[in-house]
């Protein structure tokens, strides 16, 4: 048995013991060090998930798919990992076997199953976590496991930047100030981008933002966002808008945002599942909108980056909790008047 913090209604947490997982012969078993809530779980807490109202999760549910943890057992064809290494994991598990998969986009596999949430995968809310071990990685040396539970929304970023084909000289505006919207502004400028500014609702957030990279940021509180981007591009709009809040009222915004011929990048999935969009400013402009679905491919240049020092993560841990305080942790993040981006729980 293992203690997990499990959702088992709309918020209701239980903390209590569960079954150890037991591996097959292709997966590795990974005594859980460090996990990190994501927005997505604080949806599948409240049962405002689209996985939740579609049916596609029930509860109970052990959520969590940002972690990092140590190896305990090995399966007998497991060949490439040994116990003892400190290792994350990818968030979509893919068969394998379907085109997406053969093609490197096992994030669209329709036999998918996502860790934490899609199809009940138990996630890292416990004292252990099994994956195959084709979707495991070694985390370097000078990784903390707190740092590297924060691997995967940085791969998320990385992918959003990349699939969204941020190069060199654009300009970027970022909507949101959370972990996606933060680490997004960092993936940007190594992409190459000549000026990134942040939109959030933090002044200490965006103050973290402005020490991690940003050239300018913004408070939809305090600024008209518009005229600010208005000022900062001399007129002209940004290249690219990556859309991190999940905020029905900033896709507008960012179609605004964009100058002719720019892109928005959705970052985020939305509570609501149809609302008012200016469709037509995506026509006149000659714009594209592409979505980001989880981080294929990304997590080995990620951890690479952080390694180099290039993707700074330890700002953005705001909080850590052991997971016997998963109430305690879920009930600060929803405390609006407390500034979070990233609690951690320590199993």
């Amino acid at each position: 048995m293992m203690k997990a913090a499990r959702f088992i209604g709309p918020e209701k947490i239980e903390y209590s013991d569960v079954p150890k997982p037991q591996i097959e012969k292709d997966e590795v078993l990974i005594k859980v060090k460090a996990v990190g809530i994501c927005g997505s779980d604080m949806e599948l807490y409240y049962g405002e998930h689209n996985y939740i109202k579609k049916g596609l999760t029930k509860y109970p549910l052990i959520p969590g798919h940002e972690w990092s943890g140590q190896i305990e057992e090995v399966g007998s064809d497991v060949s490439d990992f040994k116990v003892g290494d400190r290792v994350t994991g990818d968030v979509s598990l893919g068969c394998g076997k379907c085109n997406m998969c053969k093609s490197g986009r096992f994030n669209l596999c329709p036999n998918r199953v996502v860790i934490g949430s899609y199809k009940n995968r138990d996630g890292a809310f416990a004292e252990y976590i099994k994956l195959p071990y084709k979707n495991v990685y070694k985390i370097p040396d000078n990784i903390s496991y707190e740092e590297a539970a924060m691997v995967e929304p940085a791969a998320t970023a990385a992918y959003g930047v990349i699939k969204g084909k941020v190069g060199y000289g654009d300009t970027v505006l970022v909507i949101g100030d959370g972990s996606i919207g933060q680490l997004s502004m960092q993936c940007a400028k190594i992409a190459g981008a000549s000026k990134v500014f942040v939109v959030g609702s933090w002044d200490e957030k965006l103050e973290i933002a402005k020490s991690t990279g940003a050239d300018a940021v913004m408070s939809y509180k305090k600024d008209d966002v518009l005229a600010k981007v208005d000022e900062l591009t001399g007129g002209v709009g940004v290249d690219v808008v990556i859309e991190s809040s999940g905020n029905i009222k900033t896709v507008n915004q960012s179609l605004h945002a964009m100058k002719p011929g720019g892109k928005v990048i959705l970052l985020s999935l939305y509570t609501t599942p149809e609302f008012m969009a200016e469709i037509n400013l995506i026509i006149t402009k000659d714009a594209e909108v592409i979505g980001v679905l989880a981080s294929p491919n990304t997590f080995k240049p990620t951890l690479d980056l952080m390694e180099s020092g290039r993707i700074n993560v330890r700002p953005l841990i705001t909080q850590k909790f052991p997971l016997s305080k998963a109430q305690e942790a879920i009930d600060t993040i929803a405390d609006r008047s407390i500034c979070t981006i990233k609690p951690v729980l320590i199993p």
